[in-house]
């Protein structure tokens, strides 16, 4: 009895930690803003995501894909002249991306 006991704790302890791995995601994941402006930027956990440019009430959207390369530093690549694609870090606040090539700020994540 008290082995079956340890055993299905045990059993409960190794489920509720692989699936606290499960649900943790990645920093950059969530909803952004292309630094000094309105433009959103949304980073999706299966490594795509996508910026929005409106115009004169016409909206475009472009696709982007995102691939972690170290602790929190990320390549991001796409086809928008509004963002260098290249490798970013992740600020200390986790509020920003920042270039890794220039230093600048590209993007804030939304409160």
């Amino acid at each position: 009895m008290k082995k079956s006991l340890i055993a299905a704790l045990l059993i409960a302890l190794f489920i509720s930690v692989g699936a606290a791995g499960c649900i943790a995601s990645e920093p950059i994941v969530g909803n952004w803003y292309i630094y000094g402006t309105d433009i959103p930027v949304v980073f999706y956990e299966n490594g795509t995501g996508s910026l929005t440019i409106s115009l004169l009430g016409i909206n475009s959207t472009v696709p982007m894909t995102w691939e972690k390369v170290e602790e929190k530093t990320y390549k991001l690549t796409g086809t928008s002249a509004l963002f260098n694609a290249g490798t970013y870090t992740l600020s200390a606040d986790g509020k920003s991306l920042v270039a890794v090539s220039t230093g600048i700020t590209s993007f804030v994540k939304q409160a």
